[in-house]
């Protein structure tokens, strides 16, 4: 992950389990608070300006929570559409009423 605001830039790479992290005091407690355990630090620019130096770490370290891995996908649960669900019901074979008519249908006449 990286991380830039006007004259810094960092860049922050894992390291082998169980390292720790490799960083100034300020960018250890950050990554700390974000639960980085293990990470190499690199930057580049003026870092005597703490809060640009903290800003940028913040930053970087909000870019990796805004991506999705697959496994944080939520789960898709997909209904029938009313298509499938009612085409059994309009299969099936109705007994046919038949109606008697009691009067003959009218007839427009012109």
């Amino acid at each position: 992950m990286t991380g830039s605001l006007w004259l810094w830039a960092g860049e922050y790479r894992p390291c082998p389990r169980g390292t720790g992290i490799i960083s100034a005091p300020v960018l250890k407690k950050l990554l700390l608070l974000a639960s980085i355990d293990d990470c190499y630090t690199s930057v580049r620019g003026c870092t005597a300006t703490l809060g640009n130096f903290a800003k940028a770490t913040f930053e970087a370290i909000s870019k990796t929570y805004s991506y999705l891995t697959p496994d944080l996908w939520k789960q898709m649960l997909f209904t029938k559409s009313p298509h499938q669900e009612f085409t059994d019901h309009l299969i099936k074979t109705h007994t046919r009423v038949s109606l008697q008519r009691t009067q003959a249908p009218a007839v427009a006449t012109t």
